[in-house]
């Protein structure tokens, strides 16, 4: 076929002799394509509908068993109590719709056994209608655990722990005074002498949902039972210059307050247990506040020295009635395992730093005591009152 006829039959459209449009075969034309279009949106939307059907389908039949994916739909809360199974940590979270069928959850768990293992007790972070996988997910990551806690300080008096466990529970303080004036359910070591001061170990404790305030003290009683058998603390006392728990526990609450770090604590034991082997007062700052019920300072006024209070050790000698604070349990372990010195002084030289020097006769520490009022003078104007 030639190519004039070729181009004539592409373009059958237009007359070949005068180029002009062929109406009646453009409307044909015309006519054919529109067929086309319509048979193709019909079968395009056909299969849409079908397809839409189709998938809404297998959603319904999916979400029978499961929810989809991680993102949830709103917070929620789900506690786990101690000793939970995972089939009663599925009912749980299906009862919070969390999940969608406990035994898919309990089917998806037992994929993961060495994990499941690991779930603890506790109040978890969850989020409502996520799927067993996303659910388990969050179950063993510690980091969705709501802890409720409270932190004891070392070197608090137990008028302050209670303060403190009060305003941080929400429960009320005179529940925890209560305790104090009758501490038998506190369950003591019974060389406590039935009191509670010095016995609230400082730490981080985890308090649960509800607690109530005999929850929350014998929790940090018990921690020091813990601590106290873990350094042999008895033992260690019944040797040691105190001579029994009670007074070595005593001098570790002096020693929380009066040193900074542990070389300095175990040689301010050693002054301590020196001067109270010659009869000399300990005068400690540390008992005169404790006397006058004061706290955030250094030092004390020589009218607050002047206090009969039994605590007041620069008038009485010997040994104080009890603890003082709470001590540590680096305190503790040095009140027992004290350094081997002849020193009857101490002072610290700089409030900053700690800095604490240490002597055996009067004139050597009048003279670290200077050095204590020139860094006070230039470094300190006011503090050291």
């Amino acid at each position: 076929m030639t190519e004039p006829r070729r181009a004539r039959q592409r373009d059958r459209l237009r007359d070949p002799e005068t180029g002009k449009w062929d109406m009646p075969e453009l409307r044909h034309r015309l006519k054919g394509w529109a067929a086309v279009l319509v048979a193709l949106a019909v079968v395009i939307g056909g299969g849409w509908f079908v397809g839409t059907r189709a998938w809404d389908a297998f959603m319904e039949f999916r979400t029978q068993e499961d929810y989809i994916g991680a993102e949830g739909v709103a917070d929620v809360e789900v506690d786990v109590p101690s000793g939970s199974t995972m089939s009663q940590i599925g009912q749980l979270l299906e009862d919070a719709d969390v999940v969608q069928s406990a035994d898919t959850f309990l089917k998806y768990a037992r994929t993961r056994p060495d994990e499941a293992a690991t779930v603890q007790a506790g109040n978890y972070r969850m989020r409502t209608q996520i799927s067993a996988e996303a659910a388990f997910d969050r179950l063993v990551d510690p980091s969705n655990i709501v802890r409720n806690t409270i932190q004891l300080r070392e070197g608090q008096r137990v008028t302050e722990q209670v303060a403190l466990m009060a305003e941080l529970t929400g429960l009320p303080q005179s529940d925890f005074e209560a305790i104090l004036a009758d501490p038998g359910p506190l369950e003591l070591p019974g060389w406590a002498e039935n009191r509670p001061e010095g016995f609230l170990f400082p730490d981080t404790y985890e308090v649960g949902k509800d607690p109530s305030a005999l929850d929350v003290m014998k929790t940090a009683v018990n921690q020091f039972k813990r601590v106290a058998e873990e350094i042999d603390f008895e033992n260690k006392a019944a040797a040691s210059p105190a001579g029994d728990p009670y007074r070595a526990l005593t001098m570790a609450s002096l020693l929380e307050r009066e040193a900074v770090t542990n070389e300095d604590r175990v040689k301010v034991a050693r002054v301590f247990y020196n001067r109270l082997a010659q009869g000399m007062p300990l005068q400690s700052d540390a008992t005169v506040a404790y006397a006058n019920n004061i706290t955030g300072r250094v030092f004390t006024t020589q009218e607050e020295r002047n206090s009969d209070s039994p605590y007041n050790t620069y008038k009485v000698t010997g040994w104080i009635p009890g603890p003082i604070t709470s001590p540590a349990r680096a305190a503790m372990e040095a009140a027992v395992n004290p350094a081997e010195g002849d020193w009857l002084y101490f002072v610290v030289v700089n409030l900053d730093t700690g800095e604490t020097e240490f002597n055996n006769n009067l004139a050597d520490h009048n003279a670290s005591a200077e050095k204590l009022q020139v860094w006070c003078r230039t470094q300190a104007p006011g503090r050291c009152q």
